[in-house]
């Protein structure tokens, strides 16, 4: 069984290659170019020569592009037969998954669309050597930490030029180490101008929410038989501000999940009301002021949207 991608150029424009370069830019091999919008069917290249590039895709008729220009519309898996039940249970369209992802937004930064120049200085991050809360930078359109992902979006930043990639560049072998970089004006303020004036930062960081944070959410909200859009909202909330479901908050209630027979509403009430009780007693102040989040979900819990058909209060910003 092989996965066919149909995908979407994101970039203004996007080189076409005869083979995948060993590094980025590369003018050899370039046979040609395509246009933002333009759609296609591919696979992903398993192999490539540098893994620190990013994906890369290849169209049907051999050509490759690079992952960092495009988006997925949707995943195919070659199967010999289609089941009609489980495309019936199939909810989570593209308009449904963008509803999803402007509420994390708001959420996070204050905006529907997100705000990819939003970095924010916390006392966040508990330093497993020391067992204290230190400060860190959080940024971006769904905001990564520093002691998170921040290394991964610069990374991807620098190897794909990034307007400012030249000043970023003496950063990375101190990003995720002590002492953290908060206090470092250039950085911060680097990112700032980075996530408000280049396009390529915020194609970067729409990338790296897709891989590290939504994907990975959807995985496990399917691998556990939810089918529900505000299941999918509330465990991809889950992912972006904890990182995972975390299974001391599971081991507080008795409902199974529903691919174990579980009831799906009944889990996510559930799971909703413990996380907005851990968050409301935290021992960190700064997870006490995000009751919010699950007091949105009670709201849509309580009014039965649970196909996210009707608006959403993401914290004042109202998701239509």
């Amino acid at each position: 069984m092989s996965t066919q991608y149909k995908l979407r150029v994101i970039a203004d424009k996007l080189n076409k290659r005869s083979m995948i370069p060993d590094v980025l830019p590369d003018k050899n091999h370039i046979v040609g170019v395509v246009f933002k919008g333009y759609e296609f069917v591919g696979e992903e290249v398993l192999e490539v020569p540098n893994p620190n590039l990013g994906k890369w895709f290849k169209e049907s008729n051999g050509a490759y592009y690079w992952g960092g220009g495009l988006i997925i519309l949707k995943i195919e898996e070659e199967a010999e037969e289609i089941n009609n039940e489980s495309l019936e249970k199939f909810s989570i369209t593209p308009l449904i998954k963008k509803k999803i992802e402007q509420v994390i937004n708001a959420f996070e930064t204050g905006s529907a669309q997100g705000r990819y120049d939003v970095l924010v200085k916390l006392q966040d991050y508990s330093n497993p050597h020391t067992g204290k809360n230190e400060f860190q930078v959080t940024y971006g359109r769904s905001q990564t930490t520093e002691f998170g992902h921040l290394k991964t979006l610069i990374a991807d930043y620098i190897a794909c030029n990034g307007l400012y990639a030249d000043r970023l560049t003496s950063y990375i072998s101190r990003l995720g180490k002590h002492p953290s970089l908060y206090q470092d004006d250039d950085f911060c303020d680097t990112l700032k101008k980075a996530g408000k004036s280049d396009p390529i930062m915020q194609q970067c960081q729409d990338r790296l929410f897709e891989d590290k944070y939504y994907q990975p959410a959807h995985t496990w909200f399917s691998y556990n038989g939810f089918t529900f859009p505000l299941s999918q909202l509330v465990v991809y909330d889950s992912f972006i501000h904890s990182g995972s479901v975390p299974s001391f908050l599971r081991k507080r209630f008795s409902t199974p999940v529903p691919v174990n027979g579980g009831n799906e509403k009944e889990w996510i009430k559930n799971y909703v009301q413990i996380r907005h009780d851990w968050l409301e007693t935290h021992s960190k102040p700064i997870l006490r002021k995000t009751t919010y989040r699950m007091q949105c979900f009670i709201d849509a819990i309580s009014r039965d949207n649970w196909f996210l058909s009707e608006p959403i209060n993401a914290h004042n910003v109202i998701i239509a």
